[in-house]
């Protein structure tokens, strides 16, 4: 009973904020044998609050400088867009730019997963309201960008990780109930085939929380605890030991959990040659905030109608 109301109460007067947080590691960190114990001992920089969601950073360091792309949600139009946030190195923060060449999407935006192969910088946003995987190249660094090919078209996935693994190039994608997807191509532009692998898998959280790092020729990838009933609740490392036609074999590294800050949650992990960053999530309380989450789901349900409507 006691567990009823709780979640009543969390319904009624409960919505999620998401912030995102910096570490500057001076050089000490050893991905993946110290990340956990560095962001457990060190003091994180958080991001100027400016909207109600700040979560899911990709970084890129450029120029003496700290460009940390990311989703930007408002309960006001119920839409993520994407912006970058520019720090100095001393993580003073310089400025906040809108990211240019989406708008015309009409979608709620998340996710801004970074690639950069041969000093080209593409990037492929969750775009799952389209029911479409996108990819964008910059043009102007960092807010310009211009889309150049849909990869993958009717289908509805969400947190896309690109990798290339034996001269061939992976997504790794997740269904909006947290079913893993894999296509594979022989380069980011090619053309994009669905496989099968059989799956040897540690847990079954396989939704995307960061980009892939490559270490000392070993792939480790990032995945978020997702349940029913908690969303974004912690981050699993684990190290890809397998990924073809034929099978997907993965080994469970380390858990990060929301006792890394003490906050409610925590869902996306990246980092550069000198930082370190990770959205953070409380459970706010608000008299506004059954209004607020019926405005979401409204606001969602009519973006889907419309976009359904221009698809057919």
């Amino acid at each position: 009973m006691q567990a009823k109301i709780k979640r009543i109460i969390n319904m009624l007067f409960y919505h999620e904020s998401w912030d995102i947080m910096i570490i500057k590691d001076h050089g000490i960190h050893l991905f993946p044998d110290n990340t956990l114990e560095i962001l457990n001992k060190s003091t994180a920089q958080q991001l100027k609050k400016k909207y109600t969601f700040q979560a899911d950073p990709f970084l890129i360091e450029k120029d003496d400088k700290l460009y940390v792309f990311y989703e930007a949600f408002s309960f006001r139009n119920s839409k993520g867009t994407l912006r970058c946030r520019i720090l100095d190195r001393e993580l003073t923060e310089i400025d906040d730019v809108k990211l240019e060449g989406f708008d015309d999407l009409r979608c709620h935006l998340s996710f801004p997963f970074l690639i950069n192969i041969n000093n080209q910088l593409f990037m492929i946003p969750e775009s799952s309201e389209r029911k479409e995987v996108l990819l964008f190249q910059s043009v102007e660094f960092p807010a310009r960008w211009k889309k150049i090919k849909v990869l993958l078209s009717d289908t509805e996935v969400t947190d896309n990780i690109f990798l290339s693994i034996n001269e061939t190039c992976y997504l790794l994608s997740t269904t909006m109930d947290n079913k893993i997807i894999i296509h594979s191509a022989e380069h980011l532009h090619g053309q994009w085939q669905r496989i099968t692998p059989t799956l040897k898998v540690s847990n079954h959280h396989h939704r995307g929380a960061g980009t892939p790092y490559l270490v000392d020729n070993k792939m480790y990838f990032l995945t978020q605890e997702c349940t029913p009933e908690t969303y974004g609740k912690s981050i699993y490392i684990k190290e890809l030991v397998t990924l073809n036609d034929i099978n997907f074999d993965e080994n469970l590294i380390e858990q990060i959990n929301s006792s890394i800050n003490h906050s409610d949650g925590v869902h996306t992990l990246n980092f550069s040659n000198n930082f370190i960053a990770y959205d953070t999530k409380i459970n706010k309380f608000s008299l506004l905030a059954i209004l607020k989450k019926l405005s979401y789901k409204f606001m969602v349900k009519y973006r889907n109608i419309y976009l359904s409507r221009q698809h057919n």
